[in-house]
């Protein structure tokens, strides 16, 4: 266990980030890092069969995610943990569940910040499995650890934990999510989306993208850029120039692009694609463990200085 101490930028404008007193925050006991490591090595193994929507092992990643948020404290959300939805499809209908957990805030109940990872990956072809450690595996085990230490200090935003399934089938989950939810869509002040944050043994660099965060805070670009000069790690804004790779749109590649279709506020951080991106590799053993964790630590930095300042 390591006690994670943030060193966050204040509420105020960073005109001029040098004068700026830093804040710093601590909780005891949060982001349990031998727990990090637990659910990335749970989620991406072999008995999970790569996850494919719709499929029995998606049954025991759903059933993995629901048993931690209990055990965390973590609440269900609208008094469920499983939201189910339909992918109607030939010969017959596909069924998805996202997973979806709830922390109260202790100043803004009624406003919501909304975490995402999605957990399914592409499953087996033949022999081979595609376990998506990296995909996604490691966002899903970020927002279980996050959950946890959430749980235990709540936030001043209601936090909605949302383990979205169906992403790799053209971010089913997440639309299914937003209309499911639509009455409470005012109500969402900022979407943190996490897919892929582990990359390979080669990453060294964890990116991100915004869309919209000046409608929420004045000079949030200023405000993101000395989160990132603070982080213990290389973070960098875009994947590319327009954020394109090839014919990759990063804005809508994952499911902040529901969010940003919508004009609600996102952040999404991610480290693009690398050589074990979509196959058999990107498992347990080819993961960049310490980068992982490092990632995880940033980015719950951003989380809490964007929660306070908002």
């Amino acid at each position: 266990m390591i006690l994670i101490a943030l060193i966050l930028a204040g509420c105020s404008p960073l005109s001029d980030v040098s004068k700026e007193k830093g804040l710093k925050v601590s909780f005891a006991k949060e982001l349990q890092l031998s727990n990090l490591i637990h659910h990335l090595k749970v989620l991406s193994a072999d008995n999970m069969a790569g996850r494919r929507f719709s499929s029995p092992e998606s049954n025991i990643a759903q059933t993995y995610i629901v048993s931690e948020l209990v055990s965390s404290g973590v609440h269900p959300f609208q008094g469920k943990y499983r939201h189910s939805f339909t992918h109607k499809t030939y010969p017959k209908p596909l069924k998805g569940s996202n997973i979806v957990g709830f922390v109260k805030g202790s100043k803004f109940p009624e406003q919501y910040i909304v975490l995402s990872a999605h957990y399914d990956h592409l499953g087996t072809k033949g022999s081979k499995i595609y376990n998506g450690a990296d995909d996604n595996a490691s966002g899903t085990a970020t927002v279980l650890a996050f959950a946890n230490a959430i749980a235990m200090k709540p936030l001043q935003h209601s936090i909605i934990f949302l383990f979205s399934d169906g992403e790799e089938v053209n971010l089913l989950g997440t639309k299914a999510f937003v209309k499911q939810q639509a009455e409470l869509l005012p109500q969402i002040k900022l979407n943190i989306n996490l897919d892929m944050i582990a990359g390979s043994v080669s990453t060294r660099k964890l990116h991100y993208i915004e869309g919209r965060l000046h409608t929420i805070l004045p000079n949030a670009r200023e405000h993101m850029s000395a989160l990132s000069n603070k982080a213990p790690m290389n973070i960098k804004r875009g994947f590319k120039e327009d954020n394109f790779i090839g014919s990759r749109n990063y804005k809508n590649a994952s499911d902040h692009g529901v969010f940003n279709r919508l004009k609600i506020p996102f952040i999404y951080f991610g480290v693009g694609e690398h050589k074990n991106y979509h196959t058999t590799h990107d498992d347990f053993e080819h993961v960049n463990k310490p980068f992982f964790v490092k990632a995880s630590q940033s980015i719950f930095s951003y989380l809490v200085s964007f929660d306070m300042s908002i």
